[in-house]
């Protein structure tokens, strides 16, 4: 054992020498990059990254003032087909007014070994796409052409931004491994910026400075001289000195990041450094700070004419509002009848966004809207009411989590409800199947900030205290040559039911069932029925009859199953030993079973799981098993809760063995033996 730990660090260690002292230099990939079957340190890996060079630079134009270049030069190993997704590229330019950014020096090529020869197929510009993403973004994506099995792809390009406030995220790992990476933020010393990092991967990184300088000309004309007509131009050169401030970076051999089952949105996870401007102070000029706070941010998407002022709009809606609302004064039934108004008129056009686009009343009379819309369109109409609603804006679980004040932090638009009683209802008439604090899935593992009225604002999160919960109910009876029949109720609870919905509300009865088919492989399925689908805010609940022939095992004269047959938990997802960052349910939630199973006449049963419980730490989640049996009749009672939606890495060898043990007894045997 210890001559392959010794070997393995050998090779470790040429591999570093070797990466270390390797030159890349854009257009001359090597044959040995292109003979390289796979990863040397991940076998696994489908593509890796040879070699990446960032450069960020704030760097002054006569022109243009000072301007943030960002420059890259990328060269990726493609070694099958499921690498070939690393052979496009996304870029996400910002705008905003009449700025901004834009790519320069665009240049590509994929290279394949062919009988021996390197070939060279150049990216052209129908690999080039550009178009608008959203109102703040256009996106350019190019793809490499000519790709194969066992290609080198490279590319290099550069970004020119005149937003100096935030330099885009550094990635520093990568879902694919990289071979060696170099970066290299540089900064004059009038531009200070903080820097944030995320991940778990140590940063090799390093502070310099080095000496910089810019000439002005300037041109001067002089007064003309009596007796001339014209004038004489002088030109006068005017050099500034200044501190450049530069952050080095080099990493060799970083491993993939791996993502894990319950991983959440595994972005805030990946290794990386972003900068966001501090302040910016020039000679004999006062500090002039560029940080923000939340609630300077808050207040200037409130002032907002596509926020704010959309709030104030009540014509387009106030006769239906006060036809809706004759007679009526209380203020839950006011809020139930107005979210339950909004979600069915509007329907949501699956962008999102913190601002009205079209505005609301053109979103009013078309019926469709963004996020924005629906929801000022809900708050403004709740207020109209005499309800106390305030807009939130929000982040959707899908985004990366914002390490300081941003505007780009948010892209969703929810509304609040606070009642007299102090009750706080979250509403979000974007989702046809939502009931007030039941939110889509895109949002709970967001945040968020409630807005007042004159522009302050309070932090929130959207994930439910109370578990949800799936309910199984079985009566079965097994015949004495191993098939099982039996019928089975399932009633879906809570975010269960609201997933069931969305999942589920539009499909007919036959897809439903064929769902069960397949995940427990029933032979037969009949008589499925469904109640509660249309009744929002209530549970869904299933049921169907079955006949299944593998769940037993009948040796001579014994028969072994699981008592929850096709119910139980074969395998623990989670299986990699150690784990970096937390596991992320959603929500907490319960599977409970109740089960009544009756044995074969002229069989007795001589072994069956027994009674027993188990825990997580600090009540985070809990098992228990309850077993008897009466009258030839095996009774089982299982219920396997998680209360915490997230987990800290801290216990996941906790999680890892609670599912262990879950696993061991859900599939202890019963065993009958003929009498």
């Amino acid at each position: 054992m210890k001559k392959i730990h010794k070997t393995i660090g050998i090779v470790f260690m040429v591999l570093t020498i070797h990466m270390s002292a390797q030159e890349y230099k854009f257009g001359k990939v090597s044959k040995e990059e292109l003979l390289e079957k796979a990863y040397p340190l991940d076998s696994s890996a489908n593509a890796a990254v040879l070699y990446e060079n960032k450069k960020v630079s704030v760097a002054y134009s006569t022109d243009k003032g000072f301007q943030l270049i960002t420059e890259v030069f990328k060269r990726v190993k493609l070694y099958n087909k499921d690498g070939f997704e690393y052979a496009s590229e996304e870029l996400f330019l910002y705008k905003n007014g009449g700025n901004k950014e834009s790519v320069t020096g665009l240049k590509g090529a994929t290279f394949t070994l062919v009988d021996g020869k390197i070939r060279e197929t150049k990216l052209k510009k129908d690999g080039v796409f550009k178009s608008e993403f959203s109102e703040y973004y256009n996106q350019q994506k190019f793809t490499m052409p000519s790709i194969e099995e066992g290609s080198v792809i490279e590319y290099k390009y550069r970004v020119i931004s005149p937003f100096l406030s935030i330099i885009d995220r550094i990635y520093l790992q990568y879902k694919i491994p990289i071979k060696k990476m170099e970066v290299k933020v540089e900064s004059p010393e009038y531009y200070s910026y903080k820097k944030f990092s995320t991940g778990y991967l140590p940063i090799n990184l390093k502070e310099t400075t080095s000496n910089d300088k810019i000439t002005f000309t300037n041109k001067v004309r002089s007064r003309p001289s009596h007796g001339r007509g014209g004038s004489d131009s002088n030109f006068y050169q005017n050099t500034v000195d200044f501190r450049v401030n530069q952050d080095n970076i080099e990493s060799i051999n970083v491993p993939a990041f791996k993502e894990e089952p319950y991983s959440g949105n595994t972005e805030n996870y990946i290794s990386s450094l972003s900068y966001e401007l501090s302040f910016v102070k020039f000679p004999n000029e006062a500090i002039d700070y560029r940080s923000t706070t939340w609630e300077d941010v808050t207040k200037k998407i409130y002032k907002s004419p596509n926020f704010g002022d959309e709030l104030k709009k009540t014509s387009y809606y106030k006769d239906d509002v006060e036809n809706l609302l004759t007679g009526v004064t209380n203020e839950i039934e006011k809020t139930s009848l107005i979210y339950t108004f909004v979600k069915n008129k509007m329907n949501w056009n699956k962008k999102r966004g913190v601002y009205a686009r079209k505005g609301v009343k053109k979103a009013y009379k078309e019926t469709t809207g963004n996020t924005a819309e629906i929801n000022l369109m809900l708050t403004s109409m709740l207020n109209y009411a005499k309800i106390d609603a305030n807009p939130v804006i929000a982040s959707t679980g899908d985004r990366l989590i914002s390490l300081f004040p941003t505007l780009n932090g948010f892209n969703y638009v929810l509304t609040r409800v606070k009642l007299a009683d102090g009750s706080v209802f979250y509403l979000d008439a974007t989702d046809k199947y939502g009931v007030p604090n039941v939110l889509p899935n895109r949002i709970i593992r967001g945040m968020g900030r409630v807005i007042a009225k004159n522009g302050t604002s309070q932090m929130v999160t959207f994930r439910p205290v109370k578990p949800s919960a799936n309910i199984y109910q079985m009566q079965c009876q097994i015949d004495d040559q191993g098939v099982v029949k039996g019928k089975v109720s399932i009633n879906h609870r809570d975010y269960l039911a609201h997933n069931f919905r969305v999942a589920n509300a539009a499909k007919d009865d036959d897809s439903r069932a064929k769902r069960f088919e397949k995940k427990y492989g029933i032979t037969e399925l009949d008589e499925y029925t469904i109640k509660g689908v249309k009744e929002y805010g209530k549970g869904v609940n299933e049921r169907f009859s079955f006949t299944i022939e593998d769940q037993i095992e009948a040796i001579d004269d014994e028969i072994f199953f699981s008592p929850l047959l096709f119910l139980r938990d074969k395998e623990n997802v989670f299986k990699s030993d150690e784990r970096q960052y937390p596991i992320d349910f959603g929500y907490g939630f319960s599977n409970k079973y109740m089960i009544n199973l009756k044995i074969p006449e002229g069989y007795e049963v001589v072994e069956y799981p027994k009674t027993s419980a188990f825990k997580l730490p600090e009540d985070m989640g809990q098992f228990s098993f309850r077993s008897n049996v009466s009258n030839g009749v095996i009774q089982v009672v299982v219920d396997e809760t998680i209360k915490s939606p997230v987990i800290p890495a801290d216990y996941y060898p906790a999680i890892k063995e609670f599912y262990n043990q879950v696993i061991l007894k859900e599939n202890e045997q019963v065993v009958l033996k003929k009498i």
